[in-house]
């Protein structure tokens, strides 16, 4: 889905939750990034500390959720800017953002299934979609992996506005014992029904999404995936977030062409 409206925004936080270790959830009053939002899309966030722009760039996160006038956005602490964005949360009153950006995801024919696959924090704009089908009268299937159990949170809004929700761990300690590939070989997911009978949605670590991806290509089938990569401007001027064409023919901009691909157009 394209749009090209955009805003720029003295966010209200409205509340903060630690969802899980080094996982943060953020709700923000942004009415107009509300009202034009499209599944799978993403706001940027500028990171500040003592009055200082630390990093420079604004980061860029998934919106997760909608409701009414307030998005949230859900992220991992890994470094020192969304440590400071985690210290800011919980301190401040307001975040500067720029939203919604970028292109979502393609939500197709409601007649038709839908499979979603998370991995891990991949689990942010996967939520946005499992509502918006949710809203239209149509659950999805919901595949989430992580690592551990403890990677897992608010489960049970999940499980109420999916079709079926199943948790896969690579160390067995939740749900299915294996990846999410593993579920998926497994028939386990799907009820036994064939993959073609459904849209897939896929969005994780980048080899999360590569296995996916192939394993689907064998089978002549294909996946909307959402890519993570470093962004200055998050609206295609600084060039800084080219991605391959899977035909060699040259590059997309995650911020600008995506950040949603279908996986037969770029090379993950």
């Amino acid at each position: 889905m394209k749009t090209g409206i955009y805003f720029e925004t003295e966010a209200e936080i409205v509340s903060r939750k630690v969802e899980a270790e080094d996982i943060v959830s953020c709700v923000l009053k942004a009415e107009k990034t509300a009202d034009t939002f499209k599944p799978g899309q993403f706001i940027t966030v500028q990171v500040t500390a003592k009055n200082l722009s630390v990093p420079v760039l604004r980061r860029p996160f998934a919106i997760s959720s909608v409701d009414g006038d307030k998005i949230e956005f859900i992220f991992h602490v890994a470094g020192r800017g969304t440590d400071i964005l985690k210290e800011s949360i919980k301190n401040g009153r307001t975040l500067k953002i720029l939203g919604p950006l970028g292109n979502g995801f393609d939500t197709g024919d409601l007649s038709k299934k839908k499979l979603l696959i998370a991995g891990g924090i991949g689990i942010a704009p996967i939520k946005s979609l499992l509502e918006y089908y949710d809203a239209k009268g149509k659950p999805a299937v919901l595949l989430w992996g992580n690592r551990t159990a403890g990677g897992f949170f608010d489960t049970d809004h999940y499980s109420s506005r999916s079709s079926k929700f199943v948790k896969a761990t690579d160390d067995g300690s939740e749900g299915f014992s294996g990846n999410v590939v593993d579920a998926l070989e497994s028939g386990e997911v799907t009820s036994g029904s064939d993959l073609s009978e459904f849209d897939i949605f896929a969005v994780g670590p980048e080899p999360m999404m590569r296995a996916v991806s192939s394993y689907l290509d064998g089978m002549g089938l294909e996946c909307q995936v959402s890519l993570e990569t470093p962004m200055a401007c998050g609206m295609g001027v600084c060039q800084g977030c080219a991605v391959q064409k899977k035909d060699g023919s040259g590059y997309l901009l995650v911020c600008k062409d995506g950040p949603v691909f279908f996986s037969s157009k770029v090379k993950l």
